[in-house]
């Protein structure tokens, strides 16, 4: 039976994995990363023994699920791992969700709820700019809206929580 192994991030260009009964196993993370370079849709994947994980790199192109495809293979039995979240965080996400798709649906496609956020933060940054407040205010807000930008999908839809 293959270990089993949770999916403990994703991302449009990214999976990590934690395969908890291979801690400390070199072999088996070295003879895992060089078979995960067969998967369709994988472009490359390093392993950390020591802590159990794996980071794959996708195309962000390929049409194929990466958890799926792993799978297939027999390589490792990918479960995905959803946080417990409170209540509120969770009513909190369902708003975000219902933006999202709601600033998607009036820009056509072209906007989401985190391309309206690092707009926002921009115009805040000018702002605090303009008010001559330059080192703490203005720095956080354009560093805020990078970092979104960092994690920028070039198509829209899905779980906002995925970024």
């Amino acid at each position: 039976m293959a270990p089993l192994a949770h999916a403990v991030h994703r991302t449009r260009g990214r999976l990590r994995l934690r395969i908890p009964a291979r801690r400390h196993d070199q072999a088996f993370f070295d003879r895992l990363t060089q078979r995960l370079c067969n998967v369709p849709g994988v472009l490359r994947s390093t392993a950390n023994p020591e802590t159990a994980g794996v980071l794959i790199l996708l195309d962000p192109h390929s049409g194929s699920d990466p958890i799926e495809a792993i799978t297939e293979t027999g390589l490792l039995q990918v479960v995905e791992d959803r946080p417990n979240l409170s209540p509120a965080l969770t009513g909190i996400r369902r708003v975000a969700q219902r933006i999202d798709q709601a600033v998607g649906e009036s820009t056509r496609g072209v906007g989401d709820l985190r391309t309206l956020a690092f707009v926002l933060l921009i115009a805040l940054g000018v702002r605090q700019l303009g008010k001559g407040q330059l080192l703490a205010p203005a720095a956080s807000l354009f560093w805020y809206a990078f970092d979104l930008m960092r994690f920028a999908r070039p198509t829209h839809g899905g779980d906002p929580g995925e970024r």
